[in-house]
């Protein structure tokens, strides 16, 4: 076995097969537009999550940025 030829064991492949993520009509909670967005998403761009959670109220108070 060289360098050229080695194969990886069976037991060092950890990734697992992403399944195909499906995709829903939701409207945005920022803007209001309607997009296709999969399980756990809840805005339609960067943007608009950024302006939502711009001052988050979370269990520690308001976070600042």
């Amino acid at each position: 076995m060289t360098k050229d030829n080695f194969l990886m064991p069976e037991y060092y492949n950890q990734s697992k097969p992403k399944k195909e993520e499906i995709l829903v009509d939701r409207k945005c909670y920022m803007c209001g537009v309607k997009a296709k967005m999969g399980k756990f998403e809840r805005y339609c761009s960067i943007n608009c999550r950024n302006k939502a959670t711009y001052m988050d109220v979370n269990a520690h108070g308001i976070k600042f940025r």
